[in-house]
């Protein structure tokens, strides 16, 4: 799954080495590069990784050892570099015990018959149970294989690593507290999908609720695995069969690329929610689920209600569910990883960081209707909005959720924090 989120900055930081350089190259200083983390916890523009993969590059060159070779290949893989596989190999070859590159051989055998990508995972995690990359990709593998106990095993191993800030867990704690009973919660990518399955199967907060990955659609098992788990049933294994093959022909009849969401997907998703409304379960989509040309008529006939959109018909009047949705939100959301110190100081390409932008959007798109049916909640929200996020913000957002705030400043407390920003009428 890619690591979804919709505002990236490119940054790249390096820091001076302090070794030797191998005897026989030019002389020259040689820095090392940052380390090469998932995007799952930072997420950089593809031109940084490209720069940041030939730092690494010069720097094995310079001081040859697996670390650096690790940090090279998984920069280059972000980087697109048509040689990767061949360097991955090479690189496997003199170093076959590195968990990393280990890990980043079994994303090549992603869905292979063979086992294989499981060896590789396992192999990986028992040079070092402490690499999570390759417990997030157990995961997934136990999920296909019906073994339940080795994946709550792997989630536990997350959880406990602290690789997972407690602004991502806050966050999707905070989704799961915004949904009705017995829902059913889209998800695109992996910070908005292991933290609600540990939250949800390890933590045991909220059980009731099915998180439905959208990338995960796209594999041939997922789909019946969440049928089997409970979901309504919305397609079967002939009808599964029948829409891939479809698909695959119109895509390569046009020669077209998939689409952002995976070539099957968002066909799904249409179905699920269709399923789900005859069983009367509320569906909701999360605020990270970037919108496609398949999924705009149910965003758009939606109730957008915060971090979430309910895609589903409601027999709950909006203006109750507001009241409901935002009491919770000022009284109980979570916000401990907000105002903490790690996310505070950490770059905007955090994901943290980058979650916490959802909290803003939500709260502007939702000025209007609490204007026009809770004033009251309008303005606890707003004291919940400048005790902890707007510090989080990057200055463009900042702005912009100020002047959406002083627009309508009627209320005392909001109109003297709009004169301090220069904006009071």
């Amino acid at each position: 799954m890619a690591n979804v989120c919709r505002w990236l900055v490119g940054v790249g930081l390096v820091v001076a080495a302090t070794l030797t350089p191998r005897p026989g190259l030019a002389a020259q200083e040689v820095t090392r590069p940052e380390e090469i983390k998932s995007k799952r916890l930072v997420m950089y523009e593809d031109a940084t990784y490209v720069r940041l993969a030939a730092l690494w590059k010069d720097y094995n060159a310079a001081y040859p050892s697996e670390y650096a070779y690790a940090n090279w290949m998984y920069a280059t893989r972000y980087a697109g570099d048509p040689q990767y596989e061949r360097l991955l190999d090479q690189g496997l070859k003199k170093y076959p015990a590195n968990p990393t590159l280990l890990y980043l051989k079994s994303l090549l055998k992603h869905g292979a018959p063979d086992g294989e990508e499981r060896a590789l995972l396992e192999r990986a995690t028992a040079l070092d149970p402490n690499a999570m990359d390759p417990w997030f990709s157990l995961v997934t593998v136990y999920m296909a294989s019906g073994d339940a106990e080795r994946m709550d095993v792997a989630l536990q191993r997350i959880l406990s690593s602290g690789i997972l800030s407690d602004a991502v867990l806050d966050f999707n704690y905070n989704v799961l507290a915004s949904l009705e009973p017995g829902a059913i919660l889209i998800t695109n990518g992996d910070n908005d999908t292991y933290p609600g399955w540990i939250l949800t199967r390890i933590v045991g907060f909220r059980p009731d609720v099915a998180i439905v990955n959208r990338s995960l659609l796209n594999t041939d098992w997922y789909p019946l695995h969440l049928i089997e788990g409970g979901l309504p049933r919305f397609t079967d294994a002939r009808a599964l069969a029948a829409l891939r093959k479809s698909v695959m022909e119109k895509m390569n009849a046009a020669k077209i690329a998939p689409p952002p969401g995976g070539p099957f997907g968002d066909s799904l998703i249409v179905q699920i929610v269709a399923a789900a409304q005859h069983a009367g379960r509320p569906v909701y989509f999360a605020r990270t689920l970037y919108e496609t040309e398949q999924l705009a008529e149910l965003l758009e006939n939606g109730r957008d209600l915060g971090l979430v959109t309910l895609v589903t018909p409601s027999q709950t009047a909006y203006e109750t569910q507001l009241k409901n949705l935002y009491g919770t939100w000022v009284a109980s959301f979570r916000t401990g990883g907000i105002d903490g110190w790690r996310l505070r100081r950490a770059p905007e390409t955090d994901a943290g960081r980058m979650l916490v932008a959802n909290y803003a959007h939500a709260i502007l798109n939702a000025q209007e209707p609490l204007r026009s049916h809770a004033p009251g909640l309008r303005v606890e929200l707003f004291g919940w909005y400048t005790r902890h996020v707007v510090d989080a913000l990057a200055p463009d957002l900042k702005a912009r959720a100020a002047s959406v705030w002083c627009e309508h400043s009627e209320d005392a407390e909001i109109a003297a924090w709009c004169k301090q920003q220069g904006l009071g009428k």
